[in-house]
């Protein structure tokens, strides 16, 4: 590896410190969670500013952008008959809990050496760091033989209907990497499958809003009912209690209210988080008070979704040596006007087909009366320890590190799996377990730094 490149780099990276932080701060303030779509704005107003923001950015930087119907935004820099691609988006997850935040959720706050916003480490941060990588590369004046083009996502999150339109309207890249996962390397990631159940009850004077999102373990789930406060409290007492989970009761106008409360974590990772939504379903199912169809039906998902999020209760549980077990999550519950919709997401190992698993899902949904409304799958990533493209990243991560490169295993679903020669480099490091997706996100001056300095290295490395 060039040395004098790399001391280039690495110079002209710490010069530029100050305004990655300042324009990482612009960047967090954008609540770029999905919201009505709108003309030019498929995902929502505040999606669609965060790419223009990035855009800008980019712009000022020297390089080449454009903004693809509002889907994907393009940032090129160089010619060639080989093209790179470096995978991220400008979507967020909400900021969930609020009273869970030590600080705003979208306003950057740096305290000792730590930047708290959401986004910080996913992926407003890391993109940025490969974003200033690629300019204090550009500044040290070497020139590409192949051509970088950073593809900017805005559905991520929830959809990935960003890619989709990609994919339908462009080629791949002939090699890419995504920093939206662990360092060294992720080069294999669960297939994803995520679906809609709704089913019409009779249940009069009742209204349940619970979850943000099927890719989060529910905090929150609030439950409006046509029953006593002692029946209420009689099922809390009765139930099989949730560890992390907590009741609270009251009268309102039409009857009392329960709010559970539980904590939030990634789907790929429930035993790390406490559902709201499951705790809740446990109180209801004891609760003689409320309409029967309710009641039995929340005893069914009780049921089926288990004490432990294994899918062993459901028939889908299963595993392998190269990814680990399959993981479930019941992210969102609504009821509103006799009408129940539930929003599921499963994670299985890469050697088991997703087709499979969807379908006896489907089945026991089915048996207990619900209709599937809607459901996407994602294939899982697996791509080979010895590619060369995984070869070069350990290369330029042990090079600037002084650490030894390690691959690993996610159940998480990042845009590495969008192509075939695709993998996630980064952006955190071994030991380090910042609460993606969870309140108080964070990501430290020191990491956003180093990685600018190992993404622009890998750029050079990909380039040259």
């Amino acid at each position: 590896m060039d040395g004098g490149i790399f001391e280039g780099l690495s110079r002209h990276i710490s010069g530029c410190k100050g305004l990655l932080l300042e324009k990482l701060s612009e960047f967090i303030a954008i609540p770029s969670v999905e919201g009505t779509p709108e003309p030019g704005a498929p995902f929502g107003s505040e999606v669609a500013k965060s790419l223009d923001f990035l855009l800008s950015l980019a712009k000022e930087l020297g390089f080449a952008v454009s903004n693809q119907e509002g889907y994907v935004g393009f940032i090129d820099w160089g010619e060639g008959d080989e093209t790179i691609g470096i995978l991220s988006h400008v979507d967020v997850v909400p900021a969930g809990d609020l009273d869970a935040w030590n600080t705003p959720p979208f306003e950057m706050t740096h305290k000792d050496g730590v930047l708290y916003g959401r986004g910080a480490a996913d992926d407003k941060g890391p993109l940025l760091s490969c974003l200033y990588g690629a300019y204090a590369l550009k500044q040290t004046g070497f020139v590409p033989k192949k051509k970088l083009r950073f593809i900017i996502g805005t559905n991520e999150e929830t959809g990935w209907g960003c890619m989709d339109y990609y994919k339908a309207h462009f080629p791949p890249p002939d090699a890419s990497f995504s920093p939206d996962g662990m360092f060294t390397v992720v080069n294999r990631e669960k297939g994803i499958l995520t679906a809609e159940y709704a089913i019409s009850l009779t249940a009069p004077g009742v209204e349940i809003h619970a979850g943000e999102a099927s890719n989060l373990v529910p905090a929150k789930a609030v439950a409006s009912l046509p029953c006593t406060l002692k029946q209420l409290q009689n099922a809390i007492d009765q139930c099989a209690k949730l560890p992390g989970v907590s009741f609270t009761t009251g009268l309102e106008a039409n009857g009392v209210y329960l709010l559970c409360k539980g904590k939030n974590a990634p789907s790929h990772s429930p035993a790390n988080g406490a559902s709201a939504i499951l705790g809740m379903l446990r109180v209801l199912a004891e609760c003689g008070g409320i309409p029967s169809e309710l009641q039995n039906t929340a005893g069914e998902l009780v049921k089926l979704m288990g004490g432990q999020p294994d899918g062993k209760s459901m028939g889908i549980a299963c595993s392998d040596e190269v990814s680990g077990a399959l993981t479930t999550n019941l992210g969102i519950l609504e009821l509103k006007e006799n009408h129940l919709t539930v929003k599921m997401d499963v994670r299985s190992p890469v050697t088991f087909a997703l087709e499979g698993i969807s379908g006896v899902l489907d089945g026991k949904m089915a048996g207990l009366g619900f209709q599937k409304t809607s459901g996407h799958l994602k294939a899982p990533l697996y791509v080979p320890a010895d590619s060369a493209l995984i070869k070069t990243l350990c290369g330029v991560y042990e090079r600037v590190t002084g650490q030894e490169a390690v691959l690993y295993s996610i159940g998480g679903g990042t845009y590495a799996r969008a192509f075939s020669n695709c993998v996630c480099f980064g952006a955190v490091y071994p030991g380090v377990n910042p609460p993606v997706h969870c309140p108080n996100e964070y990501a430290t001056v020191d990491d956003l730094v180093k990685n600018a300095k190992v993404y622009g290295l890998a750029i050079y490395e990909l380039l040259k």
